[in-house]
C-alpha cells in the first residue's frame, strides 16, 4: 500500500488505543483543489508532529502527557515510522460547530480545537470520517522525502507497505458500538 494519511502521532495514538475512531478534515493548505478529498478508504497512516507540540492546548488534559511521549518517541527527522493502517467505514460532513462539540467523549481533542478547526475557513464544512484502525505486525521506517511534507492531507510514499498481518484496534463489536454511538451523535441515525 503506498497511498498515507497524514496524521499528528498523538491522534494515531489514540486510534492504536482505541480512544477514538474519528478523525476531522476540511482540508490540507495545499491540497490540490483545498478541500479535502477521500483519496481512498484504506490507507497508512502517515505520522506528523510539526503541529502537535505548537499547542499544548490542542488536546483534552488528560492526553497531554501522550505529546511529550509521542515526541520522544519521534524517530529521525529525516526518517517516518509507519504503524498503523485504516479502513474508512464512514464520511459524515458537518456544516454546525454544535454537533462537532457534542463527539468530545469520542476523541482526544480540546474544545479549544475544535473550534480551532470549525472556524479556519468556516464557509467549508467539517468532514468526520470515522475508520477502522489496525497496527502494523512490525513498524516501517522510511526516508522522509520532500513531496511528503506541506500541508496536505495524502502522499504517495515511494515504498510500498505491507499491511497482511495487521491487527484491529478495537474489535468488531465495539468498533460498531462506537460508531453507532457517534453517527448517533451527529443525528446521522434515529
Amino acid at each position: 500500500m503506498t497511498t498515507a494519511l497524514k496524521e499528528w502521532a498523538v491522534v494515531q495514538r489514540a486510534l492504536l488505543e482505541g480512544h477514538q475512531i474519528l478523525l476531522l478534515r476540511k482540508g490540507g493548505l495545499i491540497e490540490d483543489t483545498g478541500d479535502f478529498d477521500l483519496r481512498a478508504e484504506r490507507f497508512v497512516l502517515y505520522p506528523t508532529y510539526e503541529h502537535e507540540t505548537e499547542r499544548l492546548g490542542d488536546v483534552q488534559p488528560c492526553f497531554g502527557q501522550w505529546l511529550a511521549e509521542e515526541e520522544a518517541r519521534r524517530p529521525p527527522r529525516d526518517q517516518a515510522r509507519i504503524t498503523a493502517m485504516a479502513q474508512v467505514t464512514d464520511v459524515v460532513r458537518v456544516d454546525d460547530r454544535a454537533q462537532l462539540l457534542t463527539l468530545a467523549p469520542q476523541h482526544i481533542w480540546s474544545p479549544q480545537f475544535i473550534h480551532g478547526r470549525y472556524d479556519w475557513e468556516p464557509y467549508k464544512p467539517v468532514f468526520v470520517l470515522l475508520l477502522r484502525a489496525y497496527a502494523l505486525p512490525q513498524p516501517h521506517t522510511l526516508p522522509v522525502r520532500r513531496e511528503y511534507g506541506g500541508c496536505r492531507s495524502w502522499v504517495e510514499l515511494a515504498e510500498p507497505i505491507s499491511t497482511e498481518g495487521a491487527v484491529p484496534a478495537v474489535s468488531e463489536e465495539r468498533y460498531a458500538r462506537r460508531r453507532e454511538l457517534t453517527l448517533r451523535l451527529l443525528e446521522k441515525i434515529p
